[in-house]
């Protein structure tokens, strides 16, 4: 089996992604559930949610785990936040880390993706 890695990506929102993002995120879950063996974890980033209702997003965080970092952005690059023009990868980052401590947590909408996939490997 060959060895995987952590990978943390800063994704900023690009322009019009506000708008792309209402488009795109029920796209994006279903991905995420698609390619599931790869995502450890991520969420949205915020301007400033202490002072904003609703907080406004300005870009995603995403912990993927992956056999190489060309594997990991190749997999991001096929996700509809980046073919529909949420993120702005010419201002994204990329660390490479390890995590210290994963609780488990799944949003609701992408359990329901995840349970959706789960029914269609059964048939």
């Amino acid at each position: 089996m060959a060895q995987k890695f952590e990978f943390l990506f800063i994704l900023p929102d690009g322009p019009g992604a506000a708008e792309n993002r209402k488009v795109t995120t029920d796209l994006h879950e279903e991905f995420v559930a698609r390619t599931k063996d790869f995502w450890l974890a991520g969420g949205p980033i915020f301007a400033d949610h202490r002072r904003e209702t609703p907080a406004r997003i300005q870009g995603s965080w995403v912990l993927l785990e992956a056999s190489s970092q060309e594997e990991a952005v190749e997999l991001l690059q096929r996700d509809p936040f980046t073919t529909g023009n949420v993120w702005d990868w010419n201002k994204a980052q990329t660390l490479h880390v390890k995590s210290g401590l994963r609780v488990p947590f799944v949003k609701d909408s992408i359990q329901r993706a995840l349970d959706e996939t789960k029914v269609g490997e059964e048939k």
